[in-house]
């Protein structure tokens, strides 16, 4: 089962992140066995990194054979990742632009009421390649659901809640809560 893992590097900046990278090998053309996706952007006090792997199994390698020796070396002290279930995935929307991160945790939305409102969308039809998002993750968390998708702007991200997201909401008499999303400028994108 693929997973979204998320994580927040205190006090990394990019340079930092970069370096990281070469000391690994990590590249657009050399990307770790298991990785389907990667965004990282800085944050006002470090990093988001956020990836979905084909299973918990691939990232945890990942983690012990290669990033945990990696950040030490580089004295870079480890952050406790976030991991959830995918529950859907549009690795390649029609976006193309790399703009923003939007990270969106959405109490009380279950994977029930998310397949109600996608249902509605025109966005999600087929296999979301016409989605407008540069790509799409949509994960499922104790307590609801949480998202994570690259676009090229907030403004954008404004115009499709107006025009789908919350007319399909309305329609499939759902409820996203008072969940406000968060933009954090990419630095960095890797797909598989």
């Amino acid at each position: 089962m693929a997973i979204l893992m998320m994580v927040e590097m205190h006090g990394v900046t990019t340079d930092d992140y970069d370096q990281l990278n070469r000391s690994l090998g990590i590249d657009p053309d050399n990307l770790p066995d298991g990785l389907l996706s990667h965004v990282a952007g800085p944050t006002d006090d470090g990093l988001l990194i956020a990836d979905t792997w084909e299973s918990q199994a691939a990232l945890d390698r990942f983690f012990e054979e290669r990033v945990g020796p990696g950040m030490q070396q580089a004295g870079l002290a480890a952050a406790e990742p976030r991991v959830f279930p995918v529950h859907n995935e549009i690795r390649q929307g029609a976006g193309t632009d790399v703009g923003v991160i939007v990270v969106i945790e959405s109490d009380g939305f279950s994977p029930a009421d998310y397949d109600r409102v996608t249902a509605e969308m025109d966005a999600h039809a087929g296999d979301g390649s016409s989605h407008p998002a540069v790509s799409h993750v949509a994960a499922v968390s104790d307590n609801g659901m949480v998202f994570v998708d690259v676009w090229d702007s907030p403004e954008s991200v404004g115009d499709f809640f107006e025009e789908q997201v919350n007319p399909a909401t309305e329609a499939a008499g759902a409820d996203l809560g008072a969940a406000a999303p968060r933009f954090v400028p990419v630095h960095n994108r890797f797909a598989a």
